[in-house]
């Protein structure tokens, strides 16, 4: 199977890697924005393309890669379930898909496996579903400062309050995404999504890979995300994420509540790494998205990813 895998982050040399030492796959890249036209338009039969979050940046480079005869796979969160940003421009680039035989998918760690693709999974084993509830402890240290940045580490509390209101800090993305795919597919309509996010604020200085964060600046953040049916909440997320877990008296870890007449509670532990199962997501998805039926595909559509 050839392969090109579009933008030259950490995220791209990491599915390189995991390809690198698999027979069945011909790869081209890590590709920079620089060598966009090579990355898109190589006819691959899978172009990976891990550059944004953000469904309006990915949509252009996700319709070149179709128009060139590739099907695709992005890392990008907002592509998990595009209808939940913007319908209009999700049914545009699902249509092409359509019109040309091909797939795209997005897909990674989280949305694409630990809220969603995993849960469904697990809600398997239950009777019913009356309400579900996740939990992610996630250690931030490993990324890159740029990534830190926008997700809001590094700040101080006014400047956080700040990015957050102007959109510059937006914590981790993609849980609107993840609570359409698990609704979506137990046939549950949400009405509304509420959010909330706040600074963890660190009393020392704090050593990341890539950044130090001074005293007095966020060293990580909280999350919720609760999705309401019927006046009620049905689905609640909540993702803690910080540079020095262990400062704070956390380990990373997942959690998964399924409430109902047979109730569940999943954990991993240690929680997943991002550095290391999104990756694995995206170069474990190639041969399911190959074999997938056209248009724009969830996870919920796709048996499993494995290697």
């Amino acid at each position: 199977m050839k392969v090109s895998l579009y933008g030259a982050g950490q995220l791209s040399n990491n599915v390189a890697r995991i390809l690198g030492t698999r027979a069945s796959a011909k790869v081209s890249g890590p590709h920079g924005r620089d060598e966009r036209d090579l990355a898109l338009r190589s006819g691959a039969d899978v172009v990976v393309i891990a550059t944004t979050s953000f469904l309006r940046e990915v949509a252009p480079d996700i319709r070149t890669a179709l128009e060139a005869g590739s099907n695709v796979i992005t890392s990008a969160e907002e592509a998990a379930y595009p209808w939940a940003v913007d319908p209009t421009l999700a049914d545009e680039v699902d249509a092409v898909a359509r019109e040309r035989g091909l797939t795209v998918l997005g897909c990674g760690l989280n949305p694409g496996f630990a809220f969603d693709a995993l849960l469904l999974t697990a809600m398997g084993a239950a009777w019913d579903v009356e309400s579900i509830r996740v939990e992610r402890v996630v250690d931030l240290s490993g990324f890159s400062s740029s990534v830190l940045r926008r997700i809001g580490v590094g700040y101080t509390r006014e400047e956080f309050e700040s990015g957050k209101q102007s959109g510059l800090i937006t914590g981790h993305i993609g849980f609107p995404q993840s609570m359409s795919v698990v609704a979506g597919k137990l046939g549950v309509k949400l009405n509304k999504i509420d959010r909330e996010i706040e600074p963890l604020i660190s009393d020392g200085a704090l050593e990341a890979r890539h950044m130090t964060v001074p005293p007095g600046y966020t060293g990580g953040f909280r999350q919720q995300y609760v999705g309401w049916t019927t006046g009620r909440p049905w689905f609640e997320c909540f993702f803690t994420g910080h540079v020095y877990l262990q400062g704070i008296g956390l380990e990373p870890r997942d959690d998964m509540w399924i409430k109902g007449s047979t109730p569940l509670h999943f954990s991993v532990d240690p929680g997943l790494n991002p550095q290391v199962s999104a990756p694995a997501l995206l170069a474990n998805s190639l041969q399911r998205v190959v074999e997938s039926r056209p248009g724009w595909v969830t996870v919920a559509d796709l048996p499993p990813a494995t290697p």
